[in-house]
C-alpha cells in the first residue's frame, strides 16, 4: 500500500505542476458545464417570432390575431402584410412561424362554408419546428373552442348544454417525466456524461505516455514494484478526481441549471463509480499502448462525436441500422447515459436498471483485466521521432 501511495503522490505532483493537465482535470469540466448550462438554461422556447398576414381585415381575423398575440409562446412581428413578405422574412430568419388569413374568411364562416387559415413554420431547425407546431395547435384549439361556445350561446343554448356539446369527449393528455417538454432535461445530462468521459479518459491516458516521452517509464518496468501496484498507483488519483468531478457536476446541474435529478442516491453513486472505473482503467490501457500524447489526443478527439451519436441518447437504437446500433451498444457511455436517464428522470429502481448495471460491471471488470495482463518485463515502446512534453522525469512547472 505504501508503494501505491508513493506512485499516487508522484502522479498528483504531475497534475499540480503541469498547467495543461491541471486545467483538463479540474477546471475544464466546470467550464464546459457552465457553458452548456448557459446555452440550455431556459429549456423552453417562448416569444417565438411570428408574422400574421391578414387578407380579410374582419372582426373574426382580428380575433385570430389576438389569440396569437395573447399567447406567451409567440411574439407578433409587425410590417409583414403580404405572402411574399412572409416568405422573405422566413428565409432571412426574422420570423419562425406565420399565419395567412384568407380573404372572405368571416363571410364564408357565417355561411357555414369550409375555409382554411394557413399556418406555416420553419422546419429547417427541428427544435424550432416541433415547438412551434405544438404551440400552434394549442392556440388553434383554444380559438376554435371559444368560437364554438360563442356560436352556441348565440343560438340560445344554456351553459350546461354548451358544456355537454363542447366537452362531449374530453382528452386528458399528460406528459410523464418531462411535463413541460424541457429540452434541458432531455439533453443536458448526456452532455455532462460526455464531458466526464472525454476529459477523464484524456487525463488518465497521458500517464504512461508522459513517462515514455520523458524516458522514465523504464524505471517502473525495471523496479521491484508489481504490475498491480503500478496500475493502482497511477490510476488512483484520477479515479478519485473523476468521481469528485462526477458529484460536483451533478450538484452544479441540479442547483444552478435546475436539471431534474431524482431517483435513488445509491443507484446514482453505483452508476458513477462503475463509469469511473471503466474510464480510468480504459484510459490507462490506452496510455500503455499509445506511442505519445499527440496520438492519444487525436484519437480521443475523433472518438467524441461518434460516441455521442451512436449512444442512442438523441436517436433511438431501434431506428438505426443494426450494425451501427450494435457498435453503440459496446460503448460504456451509451449504457451510462441510458441508466442515468432512467434513474434520475423516471425514478426507476434496481429492478429496472439491473441489466444496465450488470453490463457496466462486466465492462469495468474487462477494463481492469486488460491492464493486469500487461507484462512488466516487456521492453518499453519505441519512441517515435516526434516527442511531446519531453523533459525530466520529475514533474517541474512548465511555462505556457
Amino acid at each position: 500500500m505504501r508503494s501505491i501511495t508513493k506512485i499516487a503522490y508522484y502522479e498528483v505532483l504531475h497534475i499540480l505542476k503541469d498547467p495543461i493537465l491541471f486545467v483538463v482535470v479540474f477546471l475544464a469540466p466546470i467550464a464546459y458545464v457552465t457553458l452548456f448550462g448557459a446555452v440550455y438554461f431556459s429549456g423552453l422556447l417562448s416569444n417565438i417570432p411570428m408574422a400574421i398576414v391578414d387578407l380579410d381585415h374582419s372582426e373574426l381575423s382580428r380575433e385570430i390575431e389576438n389569440a396569437y398575440a395573447n399567447s406567451p409562446y409567440f411574439n407578433i412581428v409587425e410590417d409583414v402584410d403580404t405572402y411574399e413578405e412572409l416568405q422573405t422574412a422566413m428565409q432571412m430568419g426574422e420570423i419562425r412561424s406565420g399565419v395567412v388569413i384568407p380573404e372572405d374568411l368571416q363571410k364564408n364562416t357565417s355561411l357555414h362554408r369550409h375555409t382554411e387559415v394557413l399556418t406555416v413554420y420553419d422546419g429547417s431547425n427541428l427544435i424550432w419546428g416541433y415547438n412551434i407546431q405544438k404551440k400552434n395547435i394549442e392556440v388553434i384549439k383554444q380559438f376554435n373552442s371559444e368560437n364554438t361556445v360563442a356560436y352556441l350561446a348565440g343560438k340560445g343554448l344554456s351553459s350546461v348544454e354548451i358544456s355537454s356539446i363542447v366537452n362531449a369527449v374530453d382528452f386528458n393528455i399528460t406528459v410523464w417525466y418531462n411535463p413541460n417538454i424541457n429540452y434541458t432535461y432531455f439533453l443536458f445530462m448526456g452532455l455532462v456524461m460526455m464531458i466526464l468521459h472525454q476529459l477523464g479518459l484524456l487525463s488518465v491516458s497521458l500517464t504512461v505516455s508522459r513517462e515514455k516521452e520523458r524516458h522514465s517509464w523504464s524505471q517502473y518496468l525495471s523496479s521491484v514494484l508489481s504490475v498491480q501496484q503500478i496500475i493502482m498507483g497511477k490510476c488512483l488519483p484520477y479515479f478519485i478526481i473523476n468521481f469528485f468531478n462526477y458529484t460536483l457536476l451533478l450538484w452544479i446541474s441540479a442547483q444552478f441549471i435546475h436539471v431534474k435529478i431524482e431517483g435513488g442516491v445509491l443507484l446514482i453513486i453505483i452508476l458513477g463509480l462503475l463509469y469511473d472505473i471503466i474510464i480510468t482503467f480504459t484510459g490507462f490501457f490506452i496510455s500503455l499502448k499509445a506511442y505519445n500524447s499527440l496520438q492519444i489526443t487525436r484519437c480521443l478527439l475523433l472518438l467524441s462525436i461518434p460516441l455521442f451519436f451512436l449512444s442512442g441518447y438523441t436517436w433511438p437504437w431501434a431506428y438505426m441500422y443494426e450494425p451501427i446500433s450494435s457498435l453503440g451498444k459496446i460503448m460504456p457511455y451509451s449504457w451510462m447515459a441510458k441508466g442515468f436517464r432512467m434513474v434520475t428522470l423516471k425514478n426507476l429502481g434496481i429492478a429496472e436498471v439491473g441489466v444496465i448495471i450488470l453490463v457496466m460491471v462486466l465492462m469495468a471488470l474487462a477494463a481492469i483485466i486488460i491492464n493486469v495482463t500487461f507484462n512488466k518485463t516487456q521492453k518499453p515502446v519505441q519512441e517515435t521521432p516526434l516527442s511531446v512534453n519531453a523533459g525530466n522525469s520529475y514533474p517541474r512547472k512548465r511555462h505556457v
